[in-house]
């Protein structure tokens, strides 16, 4: 893979070297220039001129709105070695540091929901987006039915990224949203759920679930009050059946392995938006 580094300043991001556990999807809202992005995050700074440490490993290159221009489509640069970290979620958890330093962020220069004015289609600071890249997802998706095409450029590089992310780093990529997307017709169709507790808590981590405090299940058949950690793996199960892959996540909220994007852990957030390109791709991994 030719994947170019820009590394930002020594500062902006933290050295220690953390095991990686789960990949994280984003947009950038913002335009097509991936250097633009990391220049940004160079000078974001606190109210008291400090540094912020908000970062994602990668960004990943688009294509212009304005005129077309495809230099940078799927263009993957490394700002910070992916063995470390920045905060890139922003959860308002006891866990979000914990969930930061275990994941490698990758950020996709896209500008995310756009509202459609006559038979145009803007962007939230009024830019015009041309026609043939808009997705009309059928349906509204926090709020927007319309929103910026990721390229097709963009998506193979990310699958590549992904890929390569998760062989190097050991990380199940066929977890996580695939798992949700698949909820319906995959392993949890074939294989009946248990109906006792033991049995319940060996499925479930033989199958990757964790409970709320991130860890696997105690499998002492004891499944305790509403929030014990086997009943959060058994709603989240549930959860998982319904195939809302886009959706606030049980497991990605407790750090469970695999590959989520920044919707599964906040409410507030549009990346990724459910567009059936990226649906595909994530299937696919």
């Amino acid at each position: 893979m030719d994947i170019k580094k820009q590394y930002l300043e020594n500062e902006e991001f933290y050295h220690e070297i953390v095991t990686k556990k789960t990949i994280y999807l984003h947009h950038t809202a913002g335009s097509h220039r991936p250097d633009w992005v990391i220049a940004s995050w160079e000078r974001d700074k606190t109210g008291s001129g400090g540094v912020r440490h908000i970062a994602t490993a990668y960004v990943i290159g688009g294509k212009s709105t304005r005129d077309g221009n495809t230099d940078f489509d799927g263009v993957i640069i490394e700002c910070h070695p992916p063995e470390k970290w920045a905060h890139h979620l922003g959860i308002k958890a006891n866990n979000n540091k914990r969930l930061n330093q275990e994941s490698i962020g990758l950020e996709i220069c896209n500008y995310g929901p756009l509202t459609k004015k006559g038979d145009e289609y803007f962007n939230y600071v009024n830019g015009k987006v041309p026609v043939e890249d808009v997705v009309d997802l059928g349906y509204d998706f926090r709020g927007f039915r319309y929103y910026h095409a990721y390229t097709p450029a963009q998506i193979q590089a990310t699958k590549d990224l992904i890929n390569k992310l998760g062989k190097d780093y050991d990380i199940d990529v066929s977890k996580g949203m695939q798992r949700v997307l698949n909820g319906s017709k995959s392993f949890f169709r074939a294989e009946p759920f248990p109906e006792d507790t033991l049995t319940q808590q060996i499925w479930l981590n033989e199958h990757g679930y964790i409970g709320r405090n991130g860890k696997s299940l105690t499998e002492d058949g004891l499944a305790g009050g509403s929030t014990s950690n086997t009943n959060y793996a058994i709603d989240s199960y549930k959860q998982d059946l319904q195939g809302k892959a886009f959706e606030l996540n049980k497991q990605a909220l407790a750090g469970a392995e695999g590959v989520w994007t920044h919707t599964n852990v906040r409410s507030d957030k549009f990346d990724l938006s459910p567009q059936p390109a990226i649906i595909e791709m994530i299937k696919s991994l």
